[in-house]
């Protein structure tokens, strides 16, 4: 089975009654539960309640470490259910522990007033770059071992960064980056998957940007980074993940131990499809 037909299993996940549903969250190759799945799983969860009307936004926390070993449960909770806009709760636990939490807002189809932020012009296409695992090889290309489950793992997106930092030897640069994604592979989604794909290829990258004006790594051993939170605004619910899409982040902000970073993701043709926002932890830890 593929990375990305592996990920769609864990993304369909399994109701058990009206509002609750559970799910694996065990990935080939992961050691931890990444943040994007359980975005993206509750994302599933909380349109099986929703009928007539389409996800416009998001905004969770993560409040505890998940645990690939065991199963994530779901339950949805009716916030409001109007005639234009609807929300839902969403909660996730582990062992009767809450592990994350989400508030999720749907809308019925509507025209009105339109505008958005451009493309940005003059960037490289995605069939001219390496792919984020050739990167990757090249870097530690005298160091097979390091970072052997990160490079072997199947990658269910792909991802193509336009002027890669050297992540080995990281400089100190301006907290932006672009890079593109797709899935790895064509499959044949519908809007609900599309937007969970979406927002588990939006939480891969983001908060890296926050590191360059340090020149900081993750793949240091003295830093600690994990996510805190993570907010997604769907301006297109219409759109393919199969085919590229640009990644453009930026971090305005770094202090008291967190860092905060933004980004816009465009269709290829240059309309917007989302924005999302994440404040994660970075700490600095002690040397020996």
């Amino acid at each position: 089975m593929s990375a990305i037909e592996n990920l769609l299993n864990l993304i369909s996940i399994e109701k058990i009654s009206e509002n609750k549903f559970r799910a694996s969250v065990q990935e080939l190759g992961w050691k931890r539960v990444f943040g994007g799945l359980i975005v993206a799983q509750s994302i599933v969860a909380a349109c099986k309640t929703v009928k007539n009307k389409h996800l416009h936004s998001l905004h969770s926390y993560f409040l505890r470490a998940g645990d690939p070993q065991l199963t994530m449960k779901y339950e949805v909770n009716t916030l409001r259910e109007g005639r234009s806009f609807a929300q839902r709760i969403v909660s996730a636990h582990q062992n009767d522990k809450l592990i994350f939490y989400m508030i999720a807002s749907f809308q019925k189809k509507e025209k009105g007033l339109e505008h958005q932020e451009n493309i940005p012009r003059n960037i490289a296409a995605p069939e001219s770059l390496k792919t984020e695992i050739e990167i990757l090889d090249d870097v530690f290309k005298n160091n097979p071992d390091n970072l052997r489950d990160t490079r072997h793992r199947g990658r269910a997106i792909e991802f193509r960064p336009i002027n890669p930092r050297d992540i080995a030897e990281p400089r100190e640069e301006d907290p932006m980056q672009l890079l593109w994604l797709k899935t790895s592979k064509k499959m044949n989604l519908d809007s609900i998957m599309s937007q969970a794909l979406l927002a588990y290829a939006s939480d891969y990258t983001i908060l890296d940007t926050a590191l360059m004006p340090h020149g900081i790594s993750i793949f240091q051993k003295d830093i600690q980074v994990a996510s805190l939170d993570h907010s997604i605004w769907f301006h297109n619910s219409s759109f393919d993940v199969n085919d590229w899409i640009l990644y453009s982040q930026r971090s305005p902000k770094t202090s008291g131990n967190r860092g905060f970073a933004t980004g816009n993701l465009y269709s290829r043709k240059g309309s917007l499809i989302a924005t999302v926002a994440q404040e994660g932890m970075i700490r600095k830890l002690p040397t020996i």
